[in-house]
């Protein structure tokens, strides 16, 4: 019994808990319970961020009536078929759109360099803008608040004759030409494009 009782003890003092042993004769001052050694402190863990959560907040700006997306949108060579890479940036897009449904007309643009015809160019340009409007109306945003259109070659940001100047020309741009139902800062629907 004292085995089993100093083994519960030794068990006690271990995990740190404190016991008060008595002895048999009641006037005897009870022996101190030995002294527990302070638990040594946890390793405090570092606490792992939970990751963000996708779409918390677009990552679009407004800049006046133009769209400041957070990356590109790519398509294949000569198509109109959104590359994979593109996915991120189309999602903030569709985000930003979904918290500001005050913005009921936003023009997708498509817009391309100047090799090949301008006739190819321009269909090009509207196919493109209409699978970003595609795209976002699969995704839940309603087709009335998109205008797709096509420039082609029309309206180039860099020279043409460069690799680079060509790059940038291929672009896609978003204008809000619509706030609360209304025309906003005089924004015309298509901009001198063809809506496709």
């Amino acid at each position: 019994m004292v085995r089993t009782l100093a083994i519960a003890l030794i068990t006690l003092v271990a995990t740190g808990c404190t016991i008060t042993a008595t002895t048999g004769n009641p006037n005897e001052p009870a022996a101190p319970a030995p002294a527990a050694e302070e638990p040594a402190p946890a390793e405090q863990a570092t606490p792992t961020p939970a990751p963000a959560k996708h779409g918390s907040r677009s990552r679009v700006k407004q800049s006046g009536d133009r769209l400041q997306l957070s990356g590109p949108i790519f398509f294949e060579t000569g198509k109109a078929n959104i590359l994979p890479t593109s996915e991120a940036t189309l999602e903030d897009l569709r985000l930003f759109l979904e918290e500001k449904p005050q913005i009921t007309g936003l023009r997708i643009e498509g817009h391309t360099d100047s090799v090949g015809q301008p006739a190819s160019n321009l269909t090009l340009s509207g196919e493109r803008a209409k699978a970003v409007k595609t795209w976002l109306v699969n995704r839940g945003i309603a087709s009335t608040r998109l205008i797709s259109v096509g420039f082609g070659d029309t309206k180039p940001i860099a020279d043409n004759n460069t690799e680079q100047g060509k790059s940038q020309n291929r672009r896609t741009d978003f204008v809000v030409v619509e706030v609360g139902g209304k025309p906003w800062r005089g924004a015309e629907r298509l901009g001198g494009g063809t809506e496709f």
